[in-house]
């Protein structure tokens, strides 16, 4: 009797693609990053005016969180470069946009560097839209997009491993805070719309919508590709709140509370629903359920304690209206097939 020899699914750093522990280093070193930009935040949030220089311990934080992850990616391109791998394919599958992300970066370092010293330092929203700013979010969104790439290139089926669907997760958490850090002035979840006169309550609920569209994004997006693991929403909302809440709001834990509550919630719905693209009509419900469970609680609370004026129409309107637009992006993402004879005329054209 013969014996068949089964290769080892674990994907080695010799294959060009990373491992597991060495995406999960990666995501770890770019919350080094992540974090220290949050630090830095908060830093111009309480001090605004009185920052004066631009070498203070904030910017240590997040520049030397810079330094160590893009340390780390020029490491596993050397060992490319070892294994005879040139050029972008030195970098393992998928960190081609942590090879443009670190140059970004260190190119809108030097910038903030010397806009600083020659224009002086940002208070408000001009620190936050300053264009050597732009740049650094830039490169530091590519570089932790890296994981995310990189899981999404591999060979894996939807429902992989759980610990690369975790790499994605934790990848994708990294990108939604990022963008609500981005968002900081208009990040619906620690603002209460009060009901106070036509034009301030628009405003008020559009930071809502905004905020909505924002926070199902990083969901559906991993739906297209994987079955998200139990505990994957919370983390990502939890997660990006508590920095969010911690930079603006500090003291306030209900806000983070709320968004662990809400995103274990909708990790029921998905196990319950099994949304994914052969699955559309579950999918759809998944996708208007997403945002409803998140501001349906929180609109409902800050109406019970009377933290808002609002009536029953609106806030509950308002909620649904973020549903709907979860049915509306998870259009953009999973949009329906074209029909077989469009397809094939597309194909003779190609």
């Amino acid at each position: 009797m013969t014996s068949t020899l089964v290769p080892s699914p674990t994907v080695t750093a010799s294959s060009g693609r990373a491992t597991t522990r060495q995406n999960l280093v990666t995501i770890a070193l770019a919350w080094w990053l992540i974090a220290g930009v949050f630090t830095d935040g908060w830093a111009h949030n309480q001090f605004g005016e009185t920052l004066e220089t631009f070498f203070t311990p904030w910017h240590a934080a997040f520049y030397s969180g810079f330094l160590a992850v893009a340390g780390w990616c020029l490491f596993l391109a050397a060992q490319g470069w070892r294994e005879g791998r040139r050029g972008l394919r030195a970098f393992p599958d998928g960190y081609h946009l942590a090879a443009l992300g670190v140059p970004i970066f260190a190119l809108g370092g030097v910038g903030d560097l010397t806009w600083h010293t020659v224009l002086g330092i940002e208070v408000g929203i001009e620190a936050l839209l300053s264009p050597t700013h732009l740049l650094l979010f830039l490169g530091a969104m590519l570089i932790a997009a890296s994981p995310l790439n990189a899981a999404w290139r591999s060979t894996e089926p939807r429902a992989a491993r759980p610990a690369i669907r975790w790499v994605a997760t934790l990848s994708a958490t990294s990108l939604l805070a990022m963008t609500a850090f981005m968002h900081m002035y208009l990040w619906g979840l620690l603002t209460v719309p009060q009901g106070m006169g036509y034009v301030q309550t628009r405003g008020e609920l559009g930071t809502i919508l905004l905020t909505a569209v924002i926070m199902a994004a990083p969901p559906l997006l991993l739906l297209r590709r994987f079955t998200l693991p139990f505990g994957s929403v919370a983390v990502m909302y939890g997660v990006t709140n508590l920095g969010m809440t911690l930079m603006i709001l500090p003291g306030n834990i209900r806000v983070p509370l709320l968004a662990v509550a809400t995103g274990l919630l909708i990790d029921v719905w998905h196990a319950l629903l099994r949304p994914s693209p052969a699955r559309p009509w579950h999918l759809r419900a998944f996708a208007f359920l997403l945002p409803l469970s998140v501001w349906v609680p929180y609109l409902g609370d800050a109406v019970w304690r009377g933290q808002t004026s609002l009536s029953l129409e609106l806030w509950l309107g308002v909620a649904v209206m973020t549903a709907l637009g979860g049915v509306a992006l998870s259009a953009l993402i999973f949009p329906a097939p074209l029909p077989a004879e469009v397809e094939k005329t597309e194909g003779q054209k190609g």
